[in-house]
């Protein structure tokens, strides 16, 4: 693992707030920073393999609700409809 540095500007009210509650916990600014940036990291990823999940989930839904024939065309639902009204008719169950 590469170590790199990472430079921004903040408020230096903000600055001493955020060393303040680091001292509190007795830890640096930069450890808290770099636990607080894991957390972030982890926490986007859990919620996009959630939204992959939960797209798989509903797509395989639509599919399965899809209504018998429906990407068969006109023509073949047709032929399904007159074969299933000839059984009927000759007394069979469709």
């Amino acid at each position: 693992m590469t170590d790199v540095t990472l430079t921004f500007r903040l408020d230096s009210a903000l600055k001493e707030a955020f060393i303040a509650l680091a001292d509190e916990q007795d830890l640096s600014a930069a450890q808290v920073l770099r636990r607080m940036m894991r957390e972030a990291v982890e926490e986007y990823q859990e919620g996009a393999a959630h939204e992959r999940w939960l797209r798989r989930e509903i797509e395989d839904a639509m599919h399965e609700a899809r209504p018998r024939g429906a990407s068969m065309s006109n023509e073949a639902v047709e032929a399904e409809w007159r074969h299933d009204r000839d059984r009927m008719a000759r007394g069979h169950d469709a």
